[in-house]
């Protein structure tokens, strides 16, 4: 359960609501989570915040998109919220829009993540690295957006989802979906990590690719089957890993066609027998 900046007071005024914490009447079962940011626009409609115009600049109000806020509004929010003990979700596609928030996290010294990413100067991954800030990134958006990148930032695709990137400069990196906008699907978004197309396709940019295994690393929250963790699992048909020395196309064929056969949620069977 997360909150917009327009709902903010009313979670500060609620006494001990953390990200987290539990929410009453819920048993534990649905907890406080950040405070959600829109920092910037989208790809496909040409109002992501870039450093460089868009390549059809030419017929846009904004050539480079633009910011939803300045410098100083972004830090004074994400101050409020670390004063408050919550973390921060900053949505940011464009890589300005990304080094914006890396410098009010910096200033500020809020946790959190910043979602999407689409965008990221290569120079901003040191900084990022020093940050405790996940990348939080929705792999299913670059089946389509692969597309739009190629019109809009041709001189620059080799620095959109650079999920690689971020692992090998140490910055943790969680998979999602941005449902409802994508579908609700963690074996898409692994799939599409790992050979970033269609699978009957050739990949985009392979060398940002992730391994099945990472892949399915950045999807579980950082959780593993262990004493003490959360009953929450689910037993799956097959390995999704599937065998060693299969090309992108087949590993992610196979994560998609992942069945899942049972589900525990803190326990107890919600899926399955």
């Amino acid at each position: 359960m997360g909150v917009y900046p327009e709902g903010l007071d009313e979670v500060l005024a609620a006494a001990g609501v953390r990200t987290g914490g539990s929410v009453r009447a819920t048993d534990g079962l649905v907890t406080m989570g950040p405070l959600k940011i829109i920092s910037d626009g989208s790809l496909n409609t040409r109002t992501a915040w870039c450093c460089q115009p868009y390549a059809d600049a030419d017929r846009l109000v904004d050539p480079c998109g633009a910011a939803n806020l300045s410098g100083e509004e972004l830090v004074e929010l994400l101050a409020t919220a670390t004063r408050a003990g919550l973390d921060v979700a900053l949505h940011a596609i464009g890589d300005a829009a990304v080094h914006q928030a890396l410098r009010a996290f910096e200033r500020t010294g809020a946790t959190g993540g910043i979602e999407h990413a689409q965008l990221v100067a290569t120079e901003d991954l040191d900084l990022w690295r020093r940050l405790p800030v996940r990348a939080s990134v929705q792999p299913a958006h670059l089946l389509d957006d692969r597309v739009v990148a190629e019109q809009c930032w041709p001189d620059r695709t080799d620095r959109t989802f650079t999920l690689r990137s971020f692992l090998d400069h140490g910055i943790p990196v969680v998979l999602g979906s941005d449902a409802p906008v994508s579908p609700l699907d963690p074996w898409l978004a692994a799939a599409a990590a790992v050979h970033r197309g269609p699978v009957d396709e050739p990949p985009w940019h392979p060398e940002q690719a992730l391994t099945p295994t990472e892949a399915l690393a950045a999807s579980v929250d950082g959780r593993r089957v262990r004493t003490g963790s959360p009953g929450d699992l689910v037993l799956l048909e097959e390995d999704p890993l599937g065998p060693a020395g299969a090309s992108s196309g087949e590993q992610a064929r196979r994560l998609r066609d992942t069945r899942v056969s049972a589900t525990v949620v803190a326990g107890m069977l919600a899926h399955g027998g």
